[in-house]
């Protein structure tokens, strides 16, 4: 009996639903695994929630809290690792690994509610991958892995990372936008003479028995330039953040845009390129692409980054995403489309809005005018309409 195949229809719904569009449950390569040492406590956000990561004495196993110190709120990111714990830095509260406090110096008792919401976190081909969703779902999926579009296991990839202040939803789209090459990156990957009328398709693939869920994927055709269709160019994303470009034998690259807070995000990039398997293979070849790669793609990304950075700051003010769609945008438009509906979602969507609506006097700030509830998750999410996916820096 052959297995089912869902329609375009089938997962097209699939591609808007609930359960595609939570960027809560999903799991994030938020930083490279040598970026935490021993003994130290570190400051990092994901989806806007302020983490601090540092690493177990015992196991060196990552642990991530919330960065709130359940006393007075002050950040542990600041403490210290002491007796194995880690300790708050204001009044020397500890926390075991489990984020229960085990030890308050200025009292016999101990608080029952004491306790550092902890977040799963598990280290990964390199990566410090961290779910910031419900505890119940995690455990319902695969466990992370970085995301090729073919299997090339003789492949060597080159990995790097890059801390923006663009939107992630920003960066997506601009992977997802064959037409700006030529333009954007004339003097590195593009040519502006290969400039021509471009045929895009999009169609919805189902990447959920690898853990990624319903996606899309495109493809490029340039019907008055048959010479440049030597390089089939295949392109996919996945929520909550991945990017894939297939270029057949010529090699792929996966790009993660994990969005820590609005307006940032983290960039990692995993490169898998047929020409440069020789030099991988090589110990003076892997030097010169240690030395000249990492500069190379930053001044690709850079080139992006003027662009994004100048959109992001009109969106910021009420520009709209996009004013006059054309043929060529069909994948970016897909892509925006399920952003929408990630922004609009009953629970109020995936980014932190605060830890309680009982906002301080203290707060001089905006946030004393907004109505606060909770999630269906349980999170602290305000009730304020979304304007349209619009990016909005903090």
């Amino acid at each position: 009996m052959s297995e089912y195949k869902q329609t375009q229809e089938e997962l097209e719904e699939a591609y808007y639903s609930e359960s595609n569009t939570n960027l809560r449950n999903c799991w994030y390569p938020l930083l490279l695994g040598n970026a935490v040492k021993a003994g130290t406590p570190y400051a990092h956000h994901l989806l806007g929630d302020p983490i601090v990561l540092y690493r177990d004495p015992e196991t060196n196993d990552v642990i991530v809290f919330a960065d709130k110190c359940p006393h007075r709120s002050a950040p542990l990111s600041v403490g210290r690792i002491m007796d194995g714990k880690l300790e708050c830095r204001y009044h020397g509260w500890q926390f075991s690994t489990d984020g229960v406090c085990s030890k308050v110096p200025s009292s016999s008792k101990i608080p029952t509610n004491a306790k550092v919401r902890k977040y799963p976190a598990v280290e990964s081909e390199g990566f410090i991958w961290i779910w910031p969703g419900d505890l119940e779902a995690v455990n319902k999926v695969p466990k992370p892995v970085i995301y090729f579009p073919k299997l090339k296991e003789e492949w060597v990839p080159r990995i790097g990372y890059e801390v923006l202040d663009i939107d992630a939803s920003l960066l997506n789209e601009n992977f997802l936008d064959p037409a700006h090459l030529p333009f954007t990156h004339d003097t590195t990957i593009g040519k502006r003479g290969n400039s021509t009328i471009m045929n895009i398709t999009c169609e919805f693939i189902d990447k959920t028995n690898e853990g990624h869920g319903i996606g899309i994927q495109g493809s490029v055709s340039q019907p008055e330039r048959p010479d440049l269709m030597k390089i089939q160019q295949k392109f996919q994303f996945m929520g909550p953040c991945i990017v894939s470009l297939d270029f057949g034998d010529l090699g792929d690259q996966t790009f993660y845009s994990i969005p820590t807070r609005k307006g940032h995000c983290h960039f990692v990039y995993i490169q898998r390129f047929s020409f440069m398997q020789f030099l991988e293979k090589q110990f003076w070849g892997r030097w010169i692409l240690d030395w000249y790669n990492p500069s190379y793609v930053r001044k690709i990304l850079m080139e992006d980054y003027e662009m994004l950075k100048g959109q992001q700051e009109r969106l910021a003010v009420g520009a709209n995403a996009m004013n006059s769609p054309v043929a060529a945008d069909l994948m970016i438009k897909t892509y925006r489309n399920w952003w929408r509906k990630v922004m609009k979602r009953e629970d109020g969507g995936p980014w932190f809005a605060g830890y309680s609506s009982d906002i301080e006097d203290i707060c001089l700030d905006d946030n004393r005018s907004k109505k606060v509830g909770k999630s269906a998750s349980g999170r602290v999410a305000t009730k304020k309409k979304q304007g349209n996916g619009q990016v909005v820096p903090e």
